[in-house]
Parts: C-alpha cells; structure tokens; sequence
C-alpha cells in the first residue's frame, strides 16, 4: 500500500511540474544550414517589467541554467556587447558554450542580437515583448550556425526541450520580479 501511495504521489508531482512547464510554446528546426528556434509564452508581467529582466545582462546567469557568466563588455556609450559562457555540456554541439554578442535595443519592445566572436560560426535573433500590461507576451526567435555540423542523433525535440527550460527560466524571473514592489527611485 505505501508503495502505491508513494507512486502516486510521484506522478502527481511530475504532473505539477509538467503543468507548470508547459507556458512556453517552443518549435525547433535542425539541418544542414544550421539551428532555427522560435519560442513564446504568455507572461503574468508588463513590458516594463520582462524588459528589465531581458536587460539586466549582468545577472542573467543568476536565473537561467546552465549559463556560467553573463556580463556586458563594452565600454559606455558603445554599442551593447555581452559575453555569455554556458556549461552546456551536450548542449553545446548545438549551442555555443561561449559567444559574445552585439545587442541592438529598442526598449520595451525588442532586443535584436547577433554573435561578433565565440564558438559559434553565426547566431542571430531576437527577443520581443508584445503589449505594455500584464499579461504580455514574450517571443524568441534565433539562428544558430554551429561550428560544426548538427550530429544526426541531435534531434528538434531535444533542442526544443533545452531552450525551453532556459526561456521558460526567463518567464519565471520576469513574474517573481513582478511581484515584487518597485522603489520609487528605480529608473525604470
């Protein structure tokens, strides 16, 4: 009996986890010309809000897994380059463990991004918030050439299993912010 009641406690929990999971819409498509992701999610958050965390590049390793370090490397008044170094493990002969982008922001709306150096033949994208008021909705779209062909056995459902707990980690961060009160003396 105590087995039973241990197993269902299990599976009710994996179908927590699951329903919990299952906010973001994730397509992938692997092959010859490279890897192409569109993500999205619809956000308990305003714009303001997933803005802030989209941009707080210092800090994004806090809140997403498996990224080692993020930091914005340009020098003021430049445009936006961030390094991000991930420990990625399989992940990595589809994504680049290490790249350093060129960010190109129009605030509270997108965030277009494109790799300048690191371990990735090329990788673009962007990141687009769509409505000002909770709920908004987050979109993410990206290209990524690696530097060496997609292994064969590298499925689209593993890539999209991957960069749904990385962006579903950034729709997380964006709500518990949400919560919490703003200072009168923020910036934003």
């Amino acid at each position: 009996m105590k087995r039973f009641l241990w197993m269902g406690v299990v599976f009710l929990v994996a179908g927590i986890a699951s329903a919990t999971a299952a906010g973001a819409k994730v397509n992938a498509s692997t092959g010859l010309t490279g890897i192409r992701v569109e993500a999205s999610q619809r956000l308990n958050a305003d714009a303001q809000t997933v803005w802030q965390t989209l941009t707080d590049y210092n800090r994004l390793a806090a809140f997403i897994p498996d990224m080692v370090s993020s930091r914005l490397v340009s020098p003021p008044g430049a445009p936006k380059r961030v390094e991000q170094i991930a420990d990625a493990g399989l992940f990595a002969f589809v994504m680049p463990d290490h790249v350093v982008l060129l960010m190109e922001e129009t605030p509270l709306s997108h965030i277009r991004f494109r790799s300048v150096a690191g371990k990735v033949a090329a990788m673009s994208g962007e990141w687009r918030i769509q409505g000002d008021r909770a709920p908004v909705t987050l979109t993410y779209r990206a290209h990524i050439v690696p530097m060496t062909p997609v292994p064969p056995l590298v499925s689209s459902y593993f890539v999209e299993d991957e960069v749904k707990t990385r962006f579903e980690a950034v729709g997380r961060e964006a709500e518990r912010r949400m919560k919490v009160p703003r200072s009168p003396y923020s910036p934003y």
